[in-house]
């Protein structure tokens, strides 16, 4: 028997939820040790394709070939016995074991056969962790560990299930730091070479092109064209995607003004931040950026008041905004997107209208903490939905049912209803397709455009650059600079991050 050239084999595969056909008959081939990408808008088909491969969801029709042989994985345990080890898009951990425990997880060493041998465990693990030149006590806590540091654990596991014929990776650099992702790009390479098959979904257009081999586009659940990386652009991805010409992808607006909207001087929190200062202007988007433990989200979290400032004076056009918790601060007009939508931003067993009107529900839909306008809120819900391309079986959809980056568009939209005195953006656009980036880019910069004050943190520096009139620059707490025109550049802000 000759030895498979296509390592997944994938053939008339469909998969409805009720009346909803999210897979049509698709086709896919992934071949032995290359890097296949898999691209598409929220609400393509990409997870529920990377489920039923997974053995997450069961396919209504058509077959999976792994290694030449017919499989149908009724589990993900099944699956990752059968060679499929998953990197789901959402981190999946256990918060309260600790790290090493965490990487083990179902695979524990034992001795005497019957007893988890501790020492080789967390021993193991350390060693896996300290090989990459991860900085993680492997007898720490998940829970303490940053969204970055969790991912890496999570990557780092996959990568050690050295039975895997194949590893699907869902977002995998989301919430990492250059250096992390330089280390997991290092590791793929490796994959490679021991002829691992990796299928890699990404919303980051630049890192198709330095990572895959080939990449496949689905669109409303089907196939729409796979080809090597070097025999297409990036402009015909994107059209093979939406469907549709886009508008430019960084929108323009006019310069900003003279006006100081807001002032943030001092800003400090014992141990993290030391004198932060900086203004932002009538019509500016002024941007945050900064490596892994820098402070750089730390300032987000303390103009919020998720982390309370030991000292240090916020003000909006010359009124001071008292800095308590999160409650005070929307109460104060205060508007901001979390960095880890599930964990801080969104209500998963709620449904979509909950969630769009949860921070407005008491000042615009509500009397005497009493619902009292459902129908006002079924359509805020809706009309966000519609600005924001939101794909969701209506207002009444559980918004923990929706693609990630549907569920990150439903609490950025959050933010479109009503009037806010300031908006605190961290990571935006992560998990979210090319045609929703736009869209959100396109309210950012209206809102910006309206005088509003809006701070945007994000890792990703190209987002940085299209979007922000000047940049904030945090290195151990500190400000390191401030850039502006053309000094935003990715050298640039890397060498003011790395260096005083």
């Amino acid at each position: 028997m000759t030895q498979a050239v296509h390592t997944l084999e994938i053939n008339g595969l469909s998969k409805s939820f009720g009346s909803n056909r999210v897979i049509s008959d698709l086709d896919l081939q992934v071949r032995k040790g290359e890097v296949h990408a898999l691209m598409g808008e929220n609400g393509a088909g990409k997870s529920t394709l990377i489920k039923i491969i997974s053995g997450v969801y069961r396919a209504d029709e058509g077959t999976i070939r792994l290694n030449g042989e017919l499989v149908a994985f009724v589990s993900p345990h099944d699956a990752q016995v059968g060679g499929v080890a998953t990197l789901f898009q959402e981190i999946q951990e256990i918060p309260d074991l600790t790290v090493a425990e965490n990487f083990y997880a179902g695979n524990e060493p034992m001795k005497y056969g019957l007893l988890i041998d501790w020492k080789a465990l967390f021993g193991g693990a350390q060693a896996e962790f300290d090989a990459v030149g991860l900085k993680i006590d492997a007898k720490m806590k998940m829970r303490h560990l940053t969204p970055s540091s969790r991912k890496m654990v999570e990557i780092i596991r996959a990568v050690h299930q050295s039975g895997a014929s194949v590893i699907i990776m869902d977002e995998p650099t989301a919430n990492l730091n250059q250096g992390e992702i330089d280390a997991l790009f290092a590791m793929i390479g490796v994959l490679k070479n021991r002829g691992i098959s990796i299928i890699y979904v990404s919303h980051r257009m630049r890192e198709i092109f330095q990572i895959a081999d080939r990449v496949s586009v689905l669109r409303d659940g089907r196939l729409v064209r796979t080809e090597s990386t070097d025999k297409i652009t990036e402009d015909e991805i994107v059209k093979l995607m939406v469907g549709r010409d886009l508008p430019e992808f960084y929108p323009k607006r006019p310069p900003p003004g003279d006006t100081v909207r807001m002032k943030v001087r001092d800003l400090s929190v014992d141990g993290a931040l030391d004198g932060i200062s900086f203004d932002v202007r009538h019509g500016e988007i002024l941007g945050i950026a900064g490596l892994e433990g820098s402070g750089a989200t730390m300032v987000m979290k303390a103009l919020f008041g998720l982390v309370k400032p030991s000292r240090g004076t916020i003000k909006i056009d010359g009124n001071p905004v008292t800095i308590t918790n999160p409650r005070r601060s929307i109460e104060q007009g205060l508007a901001y997107v979390p960095e880890d939508r599930k964990a801080d931003g969104l209500f998963l067993n709620k449904t979509v209208a909950f969630n769009v009107v949860a921070s407005s529900l008491r000042s615009h839909f509500s009397w005497l903490g009493f619902v009292v306008r459902r129908r006002a809120v079924d359509q805020a819900a809706a009309d966000v939905s519609r600005r924001l391309r939101i794909k969701a079986d209506g207002p009444s959809a559980k918004v923990g049912s929706l693609s990630g980056g549907n569920q990150q568009k439903a609490l950025v939209g959050r933010w479109l209803i009503g009037s806010h005195s300031a908006l605190l953006l961290e990571e935006p656009t992560r998990g979210v397709d090319i045609g929703a980036k736009v869209e959100i880019y396109g309210e950012i910069n209206a809102l910006a455009q309206s005088g509003l004050p809006v701070i945007l943190y994000s890792s990703e520096l190209l987002e940085l650059i299209g979007m922000c009139d000047r940049v904030v620059v945090i290195r151990s707490g500190k400000v390191s600079a401030i850039l502006a025109g053309g000094d935003i550049t990715e050298e640039t802000i890397l060498e003011k991050a790395l260096t005083n």
